[in-house]
């Protein structure tokens, strides 16, 4: 530690220059995220899926996902990433999305992004901090933001705050519309009009809402 009166400094955490640093950080990182995918080839697309998206939280992002006879591009923001997909969103609306059904992930040239800034302004709230250390998994469960905080959800975990709400599914064979009514191991249950359908998980594209309705 330095000493300077009463003020106390923490030594720094490496020799070089922050800017150094931070890049060499990122270097290795990247670097350590390429051989978990080599040792687990299996889980590879899905590692660097969630460090692309990871590494553009609130950045502009264009993806690609192969729908029936075409390619669907979808250009917005990151929202949050979760343990097997991404939420994106644009304007109009939010999409949650499969890593499995991305075929491609890029930050678009012509996008003017604000890089992610690692220091950030934090408002300390004291009743916040004593109800996560005394009442960790009630308090978290009733914000989504503290869930994505501490936890990595999976799609279907995620998508249960979404019961009751209108949605659209996007499967290789159909677009389907409905209130969601309930979510099983393989499938997730809609209706519409009276009438009920349901869609299995490893067939949806994505999911969307809208977001001002």
């Amino acid at each position: 530690m330095l000493h300077s009166g009463s003020s106390k400094f923490s030594s720094p955490a490496s020799p070089l220059p922050s800017h150094e640093l931070k890049i060499l950080q990122e270097f290795i990182h990247h670097q350590n995220v390429q051989i978990i995918g080599e040792i687990n080839p299996s889980r590879r697309k899905e590692i660097m899926l969630s460090n692309f998206f990871k590494s553009h939280k609130n950045q502009t992002v264009k993806i690609k996902i192969q729908c029936r006879e075409e390619q669907k591009v979808i250009l917005a923001k990151t929202d949050a990433v979760g343990r097997d997909f991404v939420i994106l969103t644009s304007l109009l609306t939010k999409y949650w999305i499969p890593f499995r059904a991305i075929e491609t992930a890029e930050q678009p040239y012509d996008q003017v992004n604000i890089p992610h800034q690692q220091h950030q302004q934090v408002v300390y709230d004291e009743e916040l901090k004593q109800n996560i250390l005394l009442k960790f998994g009630k308090t978290v469960s009733q914000k989504d933001y503290l869930k994505q905080q501490f936890f990595e959800q999976t799609l279907a975990g995620h998508i249960r705050s979404l019961i009751k709400n209108k949605i659209n599914v996007e499967t290789n064979v159909s677009r389907i519309r409905g209130k969601l009514m309930d979510i099983k191991e393989h499938e997730i249950q809609l209706r519409e009009n009276g009438t009920c359908s349901s869609v299995k998980w490893m067939d949806v594209l994505w999911i969307e809402k809208q977001r001002f309705i």
